[in-house]
């Protein structure tokens, strides 16, 4: 189910009151042209948001996005809630669901986190219906500055377990994003960023590796970004996935993005790992 996720695959609130804060938001909406060497082409969009908002010990989180690949649909959405306990305990509770033409599945997790300066770490337990087992995981993150990130997931699901790493930086005038996923036969390896020019332009691109077993993927993107009204831009890239079995798949990428603030959460729901890392390879999304 994981394997098959992968592969096919708001927000403006001013704070009213000191204890109470918009930490995070962000939107997209995507249109991604795929030409096929020989077989002409396939239409992909792509579109969702999250948000993070603080009040009191609380925290507040929740993501949706779709991907729609020629009429096919894969919904994935999050919601959460946490609180701060004191001397740097946290405990929460989030719902993830994801729905693929005819195939829909959740899990409901209880969570709980340690922090000790830049260091957090923490633990999952979670349960579905539509599985046979509950789900397990750890994971870590350390803030090696204010604006920059590395994280570890761990995740024990249908008698898999998945490795999940993650690195996020970002500074005035350059973004970096990394991501590791590694479950049985799917390996995805994947690096995006972006550097800020003068009056609002920025250069992007990503480079990433997907390991499907019998076949490999390589892709390569490189772009620009407009940057119209401070958080928001528009996009145009090109790219290309190279195949082992020999086709060559030309990319053309059309998008408009919004983003303020940075998450503060340091949990990663199981929708979030995925959309991290569908965001770094090729741009498919934007979280």
């Amino acid at each position: 189910m994981i394997r098959n996720i992968f592969v096919a695959s708001l927000l403006s609130v001013t704070a009213t009151a000191a204890a109470a804060e918009l930490t995070y938001g962000t939107a997209f909406a995507k249109f991604h042209d795929f030409d096929v060497d020989g077989a002409g082409t396939i239409d992909v969009k792509s579109f969702g948001g999250g948000i993070e908002y603080r009040y009191d010990n609380f925290i507040f989180s929740g993501e949706l996005s779709n991907i729609s690949i020629e009429g096919v649909d894969i919904d994935l959405g999050t919601v959460g809630v946490e609180y701060a306990l004191a001397n740097g305990f946290n405990i929460g509770l989030d719902y993830s669901r994801f729905d693929i033409e005819g195939f829909d599945a959740d899990v409901t997790s209880l969570f709980g986190s340690y922090q000790s300066g830049a260091h957090t770490f923490g633990a999952a337990i979670g349960d579905s219906s539509d599985l046979d087992d509950m789900t397990f995981s750890i994971f870590a993150a350390w803030d090696v500055t204010p604006t920059g990130t590395v994280g570890l997931d761990l995740v024990h699901i249908e008698d898999e377990t998945l490795y999940a790493a993650y690195a996020d930086y970002d500074v005035a005038q350059y973004n970096v994003q990394a991501d590791l996923l590694k479950l049985d036969d799917l390996s995805v390896v994947a690096v995006a960023g972006g550097y800020e020019f003068a009056n609002g332009f920025s250069a992007i691109g990503s480079v990433g590796f997907l390991d499907l077993g019998p076949e490999d993927v390589r892709s390569i993107t490189i772009g620009g970004q407009y940057e119209f009204t401070p958080g928001a831009n528009v996009e145009l890239a090109l790219g290309r996935l190279d195949f082992d079995s020999g086709e060559d798949v030309d990319q053309l990428t059309f998008g408009v993005n919004y983003e303020l603030g940075r998450r503060t959460s340091k949990r990663r729901s199981l929708g979030n790992i995925f959309s991290s890392a569908t965001a770094t390879f090729a741009g498919l999304t934007d979280f």
